[in-house]
């Protein structure tokens, strides 16, 4: 009897050790759970083993903020969302985020005249840019990164440095600082309103995390306060549907 019970308490005492072991196992090797006090923090892209720094995406569904034949004083943002010219063209994004290379086209037509900007130069101006090409960041509004002339967005990709437009086959705008942005639904899909700026409660930005845009901004080096925002040239398109291939 004796021998039993000690064989008893053996057997418990091994099964017992194989499943806290096991626990402790899993608890350790389990993905997507957050481990200490992690929360639930977005990892950085290159936080992933298998990140290729790769992107391909497209966008469809145009418009052109203002037109580009507006006079001075003009408001290229457009909040209010009154002045868009709805275009037929596309954006095509084939970027390496890790190597800060690739290529940004952009088609569109409007009225009788083909326009088409290339924007293949990514550099950084500030570390937040990361080289030119960026993913996984805020931008914008009151995020500390960038300007305020937009709501503070998540920026799922975005790219900064020179781009060359063409009107009809001939160079329009040569070496203009540029910038896209791959971003949270900024415009209402009904009245195309950007709410911006308002006294927010909440932290997040006035965007709307259930959809995105694809927007570019194409602009000079030469300032002029009557515009908005205040630069000689500032050409401003949005894209509202957007693939990622």
């Amino acid at each position: 009897m004796t021998r039993f019970v000690h064989n008893l308490a053996f057997i418990l005492l091994t099964i017992g050790s194989g499943i806290f072991a096991s626990l402790g196992f899993t608890e350790e090797g389990t993905f997507g759970t957050p481990k200490g006090d992690e929360g639930t923090r977005i990892f950085k892209a290159t936080e992933h083993p298998h990140y290729s720094g790769e992107f391909r995406l497209k966008g469809d569904r145009a418009f052109l903020v203002g037109n580009m034949s507006d006079r001075s004083p003009w408001d290229h943002m457009d909040y209010a969302g009154k002045r868009l010219t709805a275009v037929k063209g596309t954006i095509d994004i084939e970027v390496n985020e890790r190597t800060n290379s690739g290529n940004v086209t952009a088609e569109f037509l409007e009225g009788a005249h083909q326009y088409r900007i290339v924007f293949d130069r990514f550099t950084e101006r500030a570390p937040f840019q990361d080289g030119g090409i960026a993913t996984r960041i805020y931008e914008h509004g009151d995020s500390n990164n960038g300007d305020s002339l937009y709501p503070k967005t998540w920026l799922y990709l975005g790219g900064w440095g020179t781009s060359t437009m063409y009107k009809d086959g001939h160079v329009l705008y040569k070496d203009y600082d540029a910038h896209f942005m791959v971003m949270e639904r900024s415009r209402d899909p009904k009245t195309h309103e950007v709410r911006y700026p308002v006294k927010r409660m909440m932290p997040g930005g006035e965007t709307d995390p259930a959809s995105m845009e694809i927007d570019l901004w194409v602009r000079s080096k030469e300032q002029n306060s009557d515009n908005f925002p205040p630069f000689e040239t500032f050409v401003h398109l949005v894209w509202e549907e957007v693939t990622w291939r």
